[in-house]
């Protein structure tokens, strides 16, 4: 029986027939060899008015000195030829590798790792907030920057997240999720899967699968902030997701009527407009990992998001204010659409911008991004009927209180709900930070 002749070893099985690499090889080793002559022609006529050493090709060199006025010419064209001939040469033997490598789909594997390189080189951007709001602001900037750093607050005591947070003593996983599932490059599967809720009757009832993944690695390492950097390996996350605190804190509320409100899920329910809101205990540690992004960020951008219950409670931390004061960077805050009942009832988006003022105890937003597009009759409706409405813009006071007004048609696809649309959001942030 006859044996099949074959090369040793993996390297060289390109030389196989039918990859098409030897052309370009023996292309690029030919290259090499005319551009040696062009440099070494050239580097002869300055050192010693001759090019080669050796007695055949200077016999050829004086040839062609014979028909062409002067070598010179002719070394500074075999260097270009031979320059463009390299680079077609590699590139050309480069894609054959690929189509060994990766059969299919290869132009879109260099578009991926151009697009990576590109994401690594991106500007440090730091979103503050929680809620739903910050993981679709995450959603659009992902796809600018792989330093993205999103600082989410612990103050979440609603739904599964609270019942975890009560039964493990830990800090609400919730809000982290959302986060980590927005920036993923997670196979779809796998998003849907951290994003599953138990439906049937039993104590797993309401819980998601992605708050129980949280909590039992919480428990496996001993810390939550060791979970979420695991978590986000499992997920190839963009960037990362940071607590704000790592103490249990409570939100609550001071209300205009004079009543004292515990708890983040109840502050909205409790029927009168909000004075202020602090957290419980009032002095509480800082991560230091989200002081360092603030410190070091090019862009910050706060919301969108519930103001009092998802932004704000971020900048009582004393530590994050402080750093956010200290930030030498652009700071933007994207207004809302829609009021929220209970919570900013009446409020323009120069009204969300003088609470955030006053909590950092000064002017500290450069600008206010709002949207100026028109959602369908039949939403706004919908909604008023829930007691919300559309956010007006209030420029002239936006402006008096120190920071500009960026414009934008920001509305997602048409749905049962009003709201931003992330690419459109990120690329009027992008395009206003880089002019």
């Amino acid at each position: 029986m006859a044996m099949k002749w074959r090369l040793p070893g993996p390297v060289f099985h390109f030389l196989y027939p039918g990859i098409n690499l030897k052309r370009w090889g023996f292309l690029l080793f030919l290259s090499i060899l005319v551009l040696a002559a062009g440099l070494t022609g050239v580097v002869g006529d300055a050192l010693g008015g001759h090019t080669f050493h050796i007695e055949t090709l200077r016999t050829l060199e004086g040839s062609i000195r014979r028909y062409l006025r002067g070598m010179r010419s002719v070394d500074l064209w075999l260097i270009t030829g031979a320059a463009v001939s390299i680079i077609f040469a590699v590139r050309r033997g480069y894609y054959a590798i690929l189509a060994v490598v990766l059969p299919r789909g290869e132009r879109r594997y260099l578009r991926m790792a151009y697009d990576r390189a590109r994401r690594k080189r991106g500007p440090r951007i730091v979103a503050i907030g929680g809620g739903t709001g910050l993981p679709n602001l995450l959603l659009g900037l992902k796809e600018y920057t792989d330093n993205l750093t999103a600082i989410v607050t612990v103050a979440d005591d609603g739904g599964s997240s609270g019942r975890l947070r009560r039964q493990f003593k830990m800090l609400p996983p919730g809000d982290f999720r959302n986060c980590l599932v927005a920036l993923a490059d997670e196979e779809p599967l796998m998003g849907r899967l951290f994003q599953y809720r138990f439906a049937r009757k039993g104590e797993l009832q309401g819980h998601t699968f992605g708050n129980l993944f949280l909590t039992a690695l919480a428990e496996v390492t001993g810390d939550f902030s060791r979970a979420l950097a695991e978590s986000t390996r499992v997920l190839a996350v963009r960037g990362r997701v940071v607590p704000v605190t790592l103490d249990l804190v409570q939100l609550a509320a001071k209300l205009r009527n004079g009543r004292v409100v515990r708890g983040e899920s109840r502050i909205a329910k409790a029927g009168s407009p909000i004075d202020r809101v602090m957290l419980v205990p009032p002095r509480v540690r800082a991560n230091p990992d989200a002081v360092k992004a603030i410190l070091h960020a090019d862009i910050i951008v706060f919301g969108p998001g519930s103001l009092y219950t998802s932004v704000v409670p971020n900048l009582l931390v004393p530590e994050i204010r402080e750093a956010v004061a200290s930030a030498r960077c652009l700071k933007l805050y994207v207004s809302n659409v829609m009021t929220e009942p209970g919570e900013t009832d009446g409020f323009s988006a120069a009204d969300h911008l003088a609470v955030l003022q006053k909590v950092m105890g000064g002017r500290g937003v450069n600008a206010v991004v709002v949207n100026v597009e028109e959602p369908p009759a039949r939403l706004v409706a919908r909604y008023k009927l829930e007691h919300a409405a559309l956010v007006p813009t209030d420029e002239d006071r936006v402006r008096g209180l120190g920071a500009s007004v960026v414009r934008g048609k920001l509305l997602g696809p048409r749905s049962d709900f009003i709201r931003h649309d992330a690419a459109k959001l990120a690329r009027v942030i992008m395009k206003y930070a880089v002019i």
